[in-house]
């Protein structure tokens, strides 16, 4: 016999097979159908068979010979169904096994098929990023498309120009990022996945596969990596371009202030150019989600004008408030006004900042040049180094309340006083407490957006005479037509009668204060409460106002001293 000849096969073989019996067509796994001759369901495939029940200790029961007619034959035919499809699974097992060995004896072009198929290798044809990557492994595959993709990638040089000046944005400033593993495994599945929608039209796996490694050789696969970027990073870069091509516009600012003019010293201003991040960013995202990697922005910066100006600042910046208050024609009382006032000139208060007289002055001491002078403790006037200064106290207190100043702390004296009406005075004494937190203070704030100046000075130095004490406080002033005015009322309509007099002290006689003589140590006061307002007027008419302070003034009952 030829052995080249297919193997015939022999009419014993066709008579044998058609001995075994009908099976039974089940239908697929989930379904039913009627049976033809029954009209009954057949049931899913794999409970057809049901094993036999045994009896009390694994002793199958005897059969009753009427259980049903011919049953015995019946239940032999179906064990034989059962055992001859086992038998031919286990031939068709056996046959494929030399089937298969027979194509690969007979037809070596099969057997070089099934051995490419199960390689690690990609297939021939196929290309990611225009590269071959036919017949490498994963690992020769990433390192040939990562080695050209970097190449390539650090070309790219993306121009942005500003003004007529140039930047690069470069694979240094903002890398390009690929999906090279998610390419790659796409690429090596191609003839090692069947889809099902081959499955559907009757194709074997094996064949789809087959027909993929072919088509793959024959036209080439081709994929291509796709190119991202860090959007973040485009936002850095673009908010420090932004800051190197703007230069915002200046507004004309107040820079001093001369106390001896007076007058005020400003910086000019200037206009400016300036190029918003957005745009920047909103140019360079659209070439690069437009792949033009070697592309070109060209923006321009916008000019900024100023919104404030010197004239405007001319016209805002003045004279807001000023107060005046005659002194005593007292030498040393008027020489530590003037010291105080020294100490005050000059002040500039930032907006929000709290100024204290007490910090301002510190404490009016013989060794700063204070002299002693009149002062009022405790209802009786004394002698004290640096009396007088409350008149400059209280004329702060005035000008900060018509500047419209916040007053933080204040008190009154024990009775009012002579060069201010009652409610509008505010004493200070340090003297007597041991530290500045405990002290008698006045403190005010600056409510304003702007800085305040404070010129402070006495009209006349070194005089008994009679002279004028002066604050002036300069700023931005209130808008247009507004002014602020000062009230008090007496709380009442009527002033607390003097307690009656208090029993004489006596002492002994001096030659100051011979026998008989009497020496008023406490005069008899009447007492007062004052509330002080704050007005506001537009054009004239009244439109609020607010309480700045209730003052009360004790009542005081005289009492004397009798020398003896």
């Amino acid at each position: 016999m030829d052995g080249n000849q297919p193997r015939q096969r022999r009419s014993g073989e066709t008579a044998q097979r058609a001995q075994y019996p009908n099976y039974p067509q089940y239908p697929a796994y989930g379904q039913q159908r009627q049976d033809d001759t029954q009209g009954q369901p057949y049931r899913q495939y794999g409970s057809a068979y049901q094993p036999p029940v045994s009896g009390m200790n694994g002793v199958r029961p005897a059969r009753r010979a009427d259980r049903h007619q011919g049953g015995g034959p019946y239940r032999h035919g179906h064990d034989g169904l059962w055992l001859a499809l086992i038998v031919v699974c286990i031939v068709l097992l056996i046959a494929g096994g030399f089937a298969v060995s027979s194509l690969y004896g007979r037809y070596p072009a099969f057997q070089e098929q099934v051995e490419s198929l199960a390689g690690n290798t990609f297939y021939s044809g196929v290309h990611v990023d225009g590269i071959h990557i036919g017949g490498m492994t994963m690992e020769e595959a990433r390192a040939a498309v990562r080695r050209t993709n970097e190449a390539i990638d650090q070309q790219y040089a993306l121009s942005v120009t500003i003004d007529g000046k140039t930047w690069r944005i470069t694979q240094n400033e903002l890398p390009l990022q690929r999906n090279t593993e998610s390419v790659l495994e796409e690429a090596f599945s191609i003839g090692r996945q069947t889809p099902y929608a081959a499955l559907q039209s009757g194709m074997t796996p094996f064949q789809y596969r087959s027909q993929a490694v072919r088509e793959a050789g024959r036209s080439g696969a081709f994929l291509y990596t796709q190119v991202t970027y860090d959007k973040a990073t485009v936002r850095e870069l673009s908010d420090k371009l932004s800051g190197w091509v703007s230069a915002p516009a200046r507004d004309a600012t107040v820079i001093g202030f001369d106390f001896t003019g007076p007058s005020f010293q400003y910086q000019a201003e200037q206009p400016g150019t300036y190029l918003s991040s957005d745009e920047i960013y909103s140019a360079v995202t659209a070439r690069m989600d437009a792949r033009d990697y070697n592309g070109r922005v060209t923006l321009s910066t916008h000019p900024q004008q100023p919104t404030v100006t010197v004239a405007q600042l001319q016209q805002s910046f003045g004279l807001i408030a000023s107060y005046s208050t005659d002194t005593l024609p007292d030498r040393n009382r008027n020489k530590n006004i003037e010291l105080a006032c020294n100490a005050l000139n000059g002040t500039v208060l930032a907006s929000d900042k709290v100024l204290s007289f007490n910090e301002i002055t510190g404490r009016r001491t013989v060794d700063k040049g204070y002299l002693m002078a009149g002062a009022i403790a405790q209802g009786r006037s004394y002698e004290e180094s640096g009396g007088g200064v409350c008149q400059v106290s209280s004329t702060l207190f005035n000008a900060a309340v018509l500047a419209n100043m916040k007053i933080i702390t204040s008190s009154p004296h024990a009775w009012p006083s002579a060069y201010v009406e009652p409610g509008r005075d505010a004493t200070v004494d340090w003297q007597n407490f041991q530290s500045l937190e405990e002290s008698l203070d006045l403190k005010i704030r600056n409510t304003s957006p702007y800085p305040i100046y404070i010129r402070a000075y006495v009209n006349q130095t070194n005089t008994s005479r009679i002279c004028l004490c002066t604050v002036e406080i300069y700023g931005v002033a209130l808008q247009d037509g507004v002014r602020i005015g000062m009230e008090t009322e007496l709380d009442g309509g009527e002033p607390i009668p003097s307690p009656t007099p208090k029993k004489p002290e006596y002492a002994p006689a001096d030659e100051e204060h011979p026998a008989g003589t009497e020496e008023v140590i406490v005069k008899g006061r009447e007492g007062y409460k004052y509330r002080t307002y704050r007005v506001y007027y537009q054009n004239d008419t009244e439109i609020s106002r607010e309480l700045i302070r209730s003052s009360y003034y004790k009542p005081y009952a005289e009492q004397v001293r009798i020398y003896e």
